[in-house]
């Protein structure tokens, strides 16, 4: 599995100083329904070392700094993209390549 950074990305992850990302499962059972969603977000170095050492995540260097996936079942295609999309003035992180 390869991960590919979009040039939006790296420019955001350069000038903020972010290295690592974190993807992440959310569940809510609240309604008639449940829903399942994978997201993605920045984690600091503390975190990171958390997430691997207490809650299991796989690590993943890249050449920016680590992604972190979570201990469960997730398909992976053999490339993964992460971007930034940005809205307005929201930015949102986007993935292709992991599927639930």
């Amino acid at each position: 599995m390869k991960f590919v950074y979009e040039p939006a990305l790296l420019a955001y992850m350069n000038e903020k100083g972010h290295h690592n990302l974190s993807l992440e499962v959310a569940s809510s059972n609240a309604s008639d329904f449940e829903v399942t969603e994978l997201y993605l977000r920045f984690v600091s170095d503390k975190d990171a070392l958390f997430l691997e050492n207490r809650k299991h995540y796989h690590c993943v260097k890249t050449e920016v700094g680590k992604v972190l996936l979570p201990p469960y079942r997730l398909a992976y295609d053999d490339t993964v993209t992460l971007g930034l999309k940005r809205y307005w003035i929201f930015k949102k992180l986007t993935f292709k390549g992991v599927h639930l």
